[in-house]
C-alpha cells in the first residue's frame, strides 16, 4: 500500500498593518466592524499601549492587521464608518 501526503499548493496570503491606533478601544471598534464584515483581522501591541501611552517609532500604538487582500474593503469600511461618526459629532456640536 503507497500513501501520498496531500500538500497544499495555494501560497500564502500576506498580512500587513493597515492602521496604527491611539488606544486599545478605537483599535477594537475597528475590529469590531471589520467582525461585523466577516473580515478576518487582529489587533497586537494592545497590553504596550497601555502601559506606555505615548506613541513614537519604538511603541507605534496598537496596530491592526488584516489581510492584503483585503485592503480596499477594509479602507472603505472603516472610512466610511468615520464620515458617519463626524457627521453625527457635528450634530450635536
Amino acid at each position: 500500500m503507497v500513501w501520498y501526503a496531500l500538500i497544499m499548493t495555494e501560497p500564502e496570503e500576506k498580512i500587513i498593518i493597515f492602521r496604527a491606533f491611539d488606544t486599545v478601544v478605537e483599535a477594537n471598534l475597528a475590529l469590531t466592524k471589520l467582525d461585523a464584515h466577516d473580515i478576518p483581522c487582529f489587533l497586537t501591541d494592545e497590553n504596550l499601549t497601555n502601559l506606555y501611552p505615548i506613541r513614537n517609532a519604538i511603541f507605534p500604538g496598537v496596530r491592526l492587521h488584516i489581510f492584503e487582500r483585503d485592503y480596499d474593503q477594509v479602507k472603505s469600511i472603516l472610512e466610511e464608518n468615520q464620515s458617519e461618526e463626524d457627521s453625527s459629532s457635528m450634530r450635536i456640536a
